[in-house]
């Protein structure tokens, strides 16, 4: 297990500013994962915490005081809001994912949005020139909230296979979750330029809850 304790200025180290799911969301977002890996022997998705994704995996020198300081900043303003369980589906053979970027009439969810925008904003003047995730990771208009299914180790052979399993049982999850918790962890990966999911090890370091509008 990887010690924590030095994490600040670490070329080791990445973090990541995460909504988290309800608890029922949670619990089908985890059973999915066994499932792949009992059936599959897919892990990808199952070695992180249950989330949607607002801010990805990002270098940084800053300390962690400053990191804090940069979400404190980011959610000034925002309250909490409803996401909606849009279904699995996948942009690229890689992975599986639950779309929880739309509204039910197809939408943007905009609360959602605003706040990634606010969270990039605050965060990339802390954020590593040498960063090898966030020149890559969708942003601002590219930005595409869900609930990772599977990633990273599903292979093109597998895939169509994988995807009919994961949606055999129909929907995944309630219709609709309250999105009030956002959290702040620390990684760390053996070797973030191979497959890193595969040493992947993490840290909650702080929680946010939104008010209530």
């Amino acid at each position: 297990m990887y010690d924590f304790t030095s994490i600040e200025a670490n070329p080791e180290i990445r973090f990541g500013w995460y909504l988290r799911p309800s608890r029922e969301m949670s619990e089908a977002q985890i059973r999915i994962h066994r499932l792949l890996e009992h059936q599959f022997g897919l892990i990808g998705g199952g070695v992180f915490m249950p989330h949607a994704t607002i801010k990805g995996f990002f270098r940084s020198d800053a300390t962690v005081a400053e990191i804090i300081a940069a979400f404190d900043a980011a959610v000034i303003g925002h309250h909490a809001y409803t996401v909606y369980n849009g279904g699995p589906n996948f942009g690229w053979r890689k992975g599986i994912g639950i779309d929880v970027h739309h509204n039910a009439d197809g939408t943007v969810n905009m609360p959602q949005q605003k706040l990634h925008e606010s969270a990039w904003q605050q965060i990339m003047p802390l954020v590593h020139p040498d960063c090898d995730f966030c020149p890559v990771e969708g942003s601002m208009e590219n930005f595409h909230a869900h609930l990772t299914l599977s990633m990273a180790d599903v292979t093109d052979e597998m895939f169509d296979e994988v995807y009919e399993y994961v949606t055999a049982a129909g929907p995944i999850g309630p219709e609709t979750f309250p999105a009030e918790y956002f959290h702040l962890y620390v990684f760390h990966s053996n070797d973030w330029s191979g497959k890193w999911w595969e040493s992947l090890e993490w840290k909650l370091l702080k929680s946010w809850k939104l008010p209530q509008p």
